[in-house]
């Protein structure tokens, strides 16, 4: 009786621990990440980058790099130019020029369809024009506050005029992702990678990678270290298939959410 008796007297003290056991850990849980914030609704970016030198040597190099980005409801229209430049004693020893066109459609959380176009020059590695045409899905895979990848498929159409060898008119299939790592509030890093291949030649394609890391400096300014390689497995006879740049540039950011 008298062990009969204890239960019964602990067990409204056992009860009320039982229920605050609960309540108690979920208060010592750590909250989960909040969200990452939208993009804004229109932003532009200016890159800059020259170096000079005089001398007994004279070189100069240029590069300018323009970017818009506008997000009208579910969609995402971006115009890209890139241009370089480079002289050496008077002779201009590098010189390309890209432009690309890509809209893009959400169609849920996780997946887009996109459409874009790019044109392309650059005659000191064979290329005399190139016009692509391409539309696929891009699917978002990691979205956190500080860290993003997003994967795309795509299938195509390109015309490439070479300045030697046979010119290139295929239908094309694409692969490759995005990855940013937001490093610290004022560092961010960022690689694009991207594979084209023709379906004529089983081994006519090409890779673009870039990588790059931009410091802020104000609100609006700041500097940027990339690495672009762009690699073409089948190139034009007498060329070369590894073409790599690397720039130090000052960049302008112009942001309306």
């Amino acid at each position: 009786m008298g062990t009969t008796n204890v239960i019964r007297t602990a067990s409204p003290f056992l009860l009320l621990l039982l229920l605050a056991l609960p309540a108690r850990v979920l208060a010592q849980a750590p909250a989960p990440p909040p969200p990452p914030p939208p993009p804004p609704v229109h932003e532009a970016t200016g890159e800059l980058a020259f170096v000079g030198t005089s001398g007994n040597t004279s070189t100069s190099a240029f590069s300018v790099h323009g970017e818009d980005i506008a997000r009208p409801t579910n969609w995402m229209i971006r115009n890209r130019v890139i241009f370089l430049r480079n002289e050496s004693n008077g002779d201009v020893t590098a010189q390309s020029f890209l432009y690309g066109l890509r809209t893009e459609r959400t169609l849920n959380p996780r997946v887009s369809a996109f459409g874009e176009y790019g044109y392309f020059t650059d005659k000191f590695s064979g290329v005399d024009s190139r016009n692509t045409i391409a539309g696929g899905l891009s699917f978002k895979l990691l979205d956190t506050p500080t860290q993003s990848f997003a994967a795309d498929v795509s299938l195509g159409y390109m015309n490439e005029q070479r300045l030697t060898g046979p010119d290139i008119s295929s239908g094309t299939y694409g692969f490759g992702g995005t990855y940013q790592w937001k490093i610290s509030p004022t560092a961010t890093l960022d690689e694009d990678a991207h594979l084209i291949g023709v379906f004529d030649r089983s081994d006519d394609w090409r890779l673009g990678q870039l990588l790059s890391l931009t410091a802020d400096l104000t609100s609006i300014f700041s500097l940027k270290v990339s690495y672009i390689v762009r690699y073409n497995n089948f190139p034009a006879p007498t060329f070369k298939r590894t073409d790599t740049t690397t720039s130090i540039a000052l960049v302008a950011k112009f942001k309306r959410p």
